[in-house]
């Protein structure tokens, strides 16, 4: 199953896929790919969820030499860390992508985690992208995917209905938790 977490800035994403992945791990699942947490000085770091290591992968401060985005200056080494985590991640049980975003629709950062889904290279999968960008990866995300916008009233509840979803055979949905009840699909044929 592919899920795809999505809301507006802030509201939980990031904090919603460390809890489905702890979930998970208590289940017996191996869980793989990036993390993508804000820090306080306003940058970001990529975490591996498989081992814990982390990197910083942007800043607001022109210090890094890599790709940027109207508000992040993005570190070479961070992108490349995150790219084998991803890569290491693919053979996990249920993959992690926090997230994919602006650098993303530009062809750069972790677009190749696009390629690896739509040719069926990853069984289960927690997309992150934000609401407004949805529509511009509609083309890129070709196969069915479950949508579960996060927001202020459902956040506290979506890691254990994530969780659920992606480790269980006939999973429940409930349109009181936010989750659609019924696969959708990103890509028009």
């Amino acid at each position: 199953m592919n899920v795809i977490v999505t809301g507006r800035v802030g509201i939980g994403k990031t904090t919603i896929c460390e809890k489905v992945v702890e979930i998970a791990r208590t289940l017996g699942y191996s869980c793989g790919g990036i993390l993508t947490p804000k820090v306080p000085d306003k940058g970001i770091i990529v975490v591996d969820v498989q081992t814990g290591e982390r990197k910083v992968l942007a800043s607001i401060k022109k210090i890094y030499q890599g790709p940027h985005t109207g508000r992040y200056f993005f570190n070479p080494e961070g992108i490349s860390f995150g790219i084998k985590a991803i890569d290491r991640g693919i053979s996990s049980d249920i993959l992690f992508v926090d997230e994919v975003g602006h650098l993303e629709l530009k062809g750069e950062g972790f677009t190749k985690i696009l390629e690896l889904i739509r040719a069926g290279k990853v069984r289960n999968s927690v997309l992150v992208i934000r609401k407004e960008l949805l529509s511009a990866f509609s083309a890129q995300l070709g196969s069915n995917w479950l949508i579960i916008e996060t927001n202020i009233y459902n956040r506290n509840q979506l890691p254990k209905k994530i969780g659920t979803l992606l480790t269980s055979n006939s999973p429940a949905y409930s349109s009181k938790s936010g989750v659609s009840s019924k696969v959708s699909s990103l890509h028009q044929h």
